[in-house]
């Protein structure tokens, strides 16, 4: 019986050695990254997050810079998107056809001093518009070459050329004869590009329009009915497949990051992006928002980098975020893409108490606030901060521990509601208006997201404690 209690004490002092090893190493491991979204073990967010993706640098990337008012936000954007895109592609002018057969020319007033400021090499774009008649006119050109001097005197070197122009197949021929004219009043110096459409690969008279240029941009997003989407992954694979297997000159190839709004009307649809139609009577039946998913693009890119051609130069991403825009990727969701890098949205609830912000997300709730002999009630102000670089969806519910609370109200698209111990912020099923018809009408928007480094106030509290149990995510 002696030996039966001996052995069953060192057993006992033999477990203990065992358990106190196993805590030391499970102590010693890294805590686990909470969710993205900062939601509870049941809530599912799967497009919340992607792998990161190897970008190999072989193909340059740059971006078009479409904005016919430039702001300081034009500035803002070129600083920071220097270290990321490699070349500039700018609309300098754009030409519009009017019913009475005129054309209407608007030439941007870009701020030089600007572009100056920025080593990148720059292509100044034409637009004009597929519905133009006159591309063979001389005085067309002479409105070119004017431009061009413009920048030239102002001090703004350029590397090229670019013309967009949405020709129809059967006008080819013809858009070739101007491009022949075009390029020989050119300086020796400047590189002539063209945008080219897809449905163009197929005709018999491609060939022979890349006999008077330098450089093709293939446009590989809206080319087709836009109902159906921005960007078809598979099908714009298929288009650069052929492109390449054809083109005797190096190509580019367009990526958008852009969304816009179909609008149905009776007669037809019609195309919205930032600046909204004017009289158009709109319903939330007929409008569709459309928008370039950076996951999809993403990896469309990686698949790019693997094409063996040589003649296949680079991406050119359409178009240069600036602060403000509605329909358009937040330039860092640009940069991220353009990289490689992680796409994540990181929802965080940032608690203002006192003239201190505390940002608090889920794991909150394992580190409860101590108990204080202050008892007075405190002014909680509650706002939404998303930490990531995508755009993420606001979560649906917020619960937040709370003690002898004298007032509290949401807002912003939230309501309050008061449970046991807590106050739950949820986030209301909003039902959209139809638009009135007017030239004020502003541009459709989705409320429920929160963009990259975006914060949205949701309400206060009025309490003696208060601090975040969990995020909810749908």
């Amino acid at each position: 019986m002696g030996n039966l209690i001996k052995n069953i004490r060192q057993n006992q002092r033999l477990l203990c050695a065992v358990l106190s090893a196993i805590l030391f190493v499970c102590a010693c491991q890294p805590v686990a990254k909470s969710s993205n979204l900062n939601t509870s073990p049941n809530a599912r967010n799967p497009e919340s997050t992607s792998a990161p993706i190897n970008i190999h640098a072989r193909l340059a990337q740059e971006v078009y810079i479409w904005q016919r008012q430039w702001r300081p936000a034009n500035q803002t954007a070129l600083v920071q998107s220097q270290g990321t895109f490699k070349g500039l592609r700018i609309l300098a002018l754009q030409a519009h056809p009017k019913p009475n057969g005129a054309d209407i020319w608007f030439e941007v007033a870009v701020n030089h001093a600007w572009l100056q400021a920025d080593p990148r090499p720059k292509v100044a774009v034409i637009r004009l518009d597929g519905q133009l008649n006159h591309l063979n006119d001389e005085a067309v050109i002479n409105k070119i070459n004017q431009v061009l001097n413009s920048w030239r005197e102002k001090g703004t070197h350029i590397a090229g050329v670019e013309i967009d122009h949405d020709s129809a197949s059967s006008k080819l021929p013809a858009y070739r004869n101007f491009l022949k004219k075009l390029k020989a009043q050119l300086p020796a110096d400047l590189k002539l590009s063209i945008t080219a459409l897809p449905a163009w690969l197929s005709s018999t008279d491609f060939p022979a329009l890349l006999t008077n240029i330098d450089e093709l941009v293939l446009q590989i997003h809206s080319v087709s009915d836009p109902r159906l989407g921005l960007f078809d992954a598979a099908q714009g694979w298929q288009w650069v497949q052929q492109l390449s297997s054809i083109s005797t000159v190096p190509y580019l190839i367009a990526l958008p990051t852009y969304g816009s709004a179909v609008i149905s009307t009776a007669s037809g649809y019609k195309v919205e992006s930032e600046t909204p139609l004017r009289d158009q009577t709109r319903s939330p039946e007929t409008v569709q928002e459309l928008q370039a998913n950076p996951q999809v693009l993403q990896t469309f890119v990686q698949r790019l980098q693997t094409l063996t051609d040589d003649r296949l130069r680079g991406i050119i991403w359409f178009r240069l975020p600036l602060e403000g825009d509605k329909r358009v990727w937040p330039l860092n969701t640009l940069i991220a893409v353009a990289k490689g890098e992680k796409l994540s949205a990181s929802i965080e609830l940032a608690i203002l108490d006192d003239n201190k912000i505390a940002a608090q997300g889920a794991t909150a709730t394992a580190n409860p606030p101590q108990l204080s002999l202050n008892t007075q009630p405190r002014l909680f102000r509650l706002s939404l901060v998303n930490r990531g670089n995508i755009a993420v969806e606001l979560p649906n519910i917020l619960s937040l521990a709370a003690k002898a609370c004298s007032g509290y109200d949401a807002q912003n698209g939230y309501r309050v509601t008061p449970r046991p111990g807590l106050l739950e912020w949820q986030l209301r099923a909003e039902t959209p208006e139809p638009f009135v018809p007017s030239a004020a009408t502003p541009v459709s928007e989705t409320t429920t997201k929160l963009n990259p480094g975006g914060q949205r106030v949701i309400g206060w509290a009025r309490c003696e404690s208060l601090y975040l149990q969990g995020i909810y995510a749908q």
